[in-house]
């Protein structure tokens, strides 16, 4: 997974300026609080660690299939190498989160609530970075 997941940042790093994005300007507080999610929830055991790994993953796949219901709505033919990239993303990224919740997600103590939790904090920090 963390290999896959070095592969995307470096893919949207460079996506970036050639799709002539604007980066949201709280990468680095999503850097801090993405580490500090992971350290936390790394306290509760493996499952718990796996417990975020598969909220986040699953608040990450609605992102990107959003993603790309607009450019399909847009101009698929326009964007298809952009589909294509974020697609197979996206499709890594359910990978993730199947792994987690075959590696005990659902045994993390309150995993609902934590589960619920993490995904409102990434669905928060998605539509913020659209904005900021």
């Amino acid at each position: 997974m963390w290999d896959q997941e070095k592969e995307h940042l470096a893919t949207f790093e460079k996506l970036i300026p050639e799709n002539r994005v604007r980066p949201t300007v709280l990468v680095p507080l999503w850097n801090i609080a993405g580490f500090a999610l992971g350290a936390g929830t790394a306290l509760l055991g493996k499952e718990g660690a796996m417990a975020c790994t598969a909220a986040v993953e699953d608040a990450i796949v609605e992102h990107y299939n959003d993603q790309i219901r607009e450019l399909m709505e847009d101009d698929p033919e326009r964007h298809s190498k952009l589909l294509e990239i974020i697609k197979k993303i996206r499709d890594e990224e359910l990978e993730h989160h199947e792994t987690g919740l075959e590696h005990d997600a659902e045994k993390a103590p309150f995993y609902s609530f934590l589960s619920q939790t993490i995904k409102v904090g990434c669905k928060t920090a998605i539509w913020l970075s659209e904005r900021i």
